[in-house]
């Protein structure tokens, strides 16, 4: 679970942090950094799958226009990240080998810079990196949080007191430092032209916190989907997890069924999916995925109060938008953070409430006393601009963004940078009043 997150020299942000909790929704005018935060988000994970230059290259714009413009005009040479989280109590490597995670709050930073090489060509690399544990008596989180007694029995540790990854010179050289968790061999890299991060070389659980950290970023999810891709059939051999696209909803509502089903209950987890859709979309009674034999594909298809069946290719946008975030919400191997912009489009007024109702019961609750630990954390941030969305949201879920002007008076320029705030009651009150 992603806790906290702080940027620097990225686009619109300069010194910005933001504390977030399990749910939450940020609402601003256009152009006021939402989708800036989620690309921010975006970069962290891929830095901890590939190298820099593939990282940038799926975020909107140029790799220079990812950094920071200063107030005199010029473009900062580096950016900086650091992120908090709160680990799963246990992790699973590609081999199948699971290690119990001892401390669980920890810290991750990365610093990149652009550098001028030869014939003007652009190189990005990482020129810092750390991660270490985040102490009990230090941990703002857990001190500022009413968290229930079962919750941070399952979840809280604390059993590590020094860094698994640090960044350190000598001699005018920088070098990563990687520390073993307590037994083991630790191993130390050249830091001077790093082209990608030490997380992304982590790939099994030799150094069990170093890859729970790269794991938890891997997880995080953003839906951008696509109503054309949502209504086609999908393969059998489509992944298993929900693509950021939709493409593949079919399939993945028919492995749901299948590891679900029960002699008593032949759909599984798909029957709540279906009766949580009836809530949100009137007039909608059934929900099946069927199996294409001869073309090798899965199908969805919805039933009316009518009795009458309606393929996927002819359904709405708004309601294959809806089904594919119900779909991810009752998942039973969803865990992460999951991004998503304007959940409002294609849901009518009166029934924002009541899907804001189901993804708020899709998330982690801190406050309750049935805590299972091997029950995946989960997490959401949305972007909206829906007064009506504002109105439905409880204390401490609504975040507003906008672009101040910084003045340096030493200089006498200007700059703007994105700020992101906690709306109270009465804000929420208020914007809730225009809709």
């Amino acid at each position: 679970m992603l806790t906290r997150i702080e940027i620097d020299g990225f686009k619109t942000f300069e010194r910005f942090s933001l504390d977030l909790e399990p749910m939450q929704v940020i609402l601003g005018l256009n152009a006021s950094g939402k989708s800036n935060l989620f690309d921010a988000i975006r970069l962290l994970l891929n830095l901890a799958s590939s190298d820099v230059r593939s990282s940038v290259r799926d975020l909107r714009g140029e790799p220079v226009e990812l950094f920071r413009i200063q107030a005199d005009g010029s473009r900062s040479t580096r950016m900086a990240f650091a992120v908090e989280l709160l680990l799963a109590p246990f992790v699973r490597d590609s081999w199948g080998e699971t290690v119990e995670i001892s401390h669980s709050r920890v810290r991750y930073e990365i610093e990149i810079e652009l550098r001028q090489v030869a014939l003007g060509l652009e190189q990005l690399v990482v020129v810092k990196e750390a991660a270490y544990p985040i102490l009990s008596d230090k941990d703002k989180w857990f001190q500022g949080r009413k968290l229930s007694l079962q919750f941070q029995q399952a979840f809280l540790k604390y059993g590590h007191s020094f860094p698994w990854l640090t960044t350190v010179g000598t001699n005018g050289q920088r070098r990563f430092q990687i520390m073993p968790d307590a037994s083991g061999v630790g191993r130390s890299q050249k830091a001077t032209h790093a082209e990608q991060s030490v997380l992304s070389s982590i790939t099994s659980a030799e150094y069990p916190h170093l890859y729970a950290i790269r794991e938890e970023m891997r997880s995080w999810r953003f839906l951008q989907l696509d109503p054309y891709k949502l209504r086609r059939p999908s393969p059998t051999t489509a992944a298993f997890e929900l693509e950021p696209d939709g493409a593949n909803l079919a399939t993945v509502l028919a492995r749901i069924q299948t590891e679900t089903a029960t002699e008593s209950q032949p759909k599984g987890v798909i029957a709540d999916i279906a009766a949580s859709l009836t809530s949100l979309i009137p007039g909608i009674v059934d929900l099946d995925v069927s199996l294409d034999k001869k073309n090798k594909e899965y199908q969805i298809e919805i039933g009316d109060r009518d009795g009458i069946s309606f393929s996927s290719r002819v359904i709405s946008d708004g309601t294959l938008r809806v089904l594919a975030l119900l779909v991810l919400m009752y998942d039973p191997k969803h865990r992460g953070l999951v991004c998503f912009e304007e959940p409002e489009n294609g849901v009518h007024p009166f029934r924002l409430k009541t899907l804001m109702e189901r993804l708020r019961e899709g998330v982690t609750d801190l406050t309750s006393q049935e805590v299972d630990e091997t029950e995946p954390l989960s997490q959401m941030l949305l972007s909206s601009h829906s007064p009506v969305v504002l109105s439905c949201l409880e204390e401490g879920e609504a975040l507003f963004a906008d672009v101040v002007n910084v003045v340096k008076p030493e200089t006498g320029t200007v700059s703007r940078k994105t700020r992101i705030r906690s709306v109270g009651t009465s804000q929420r009150r208020l914007c809730g009043s225009f809709k």
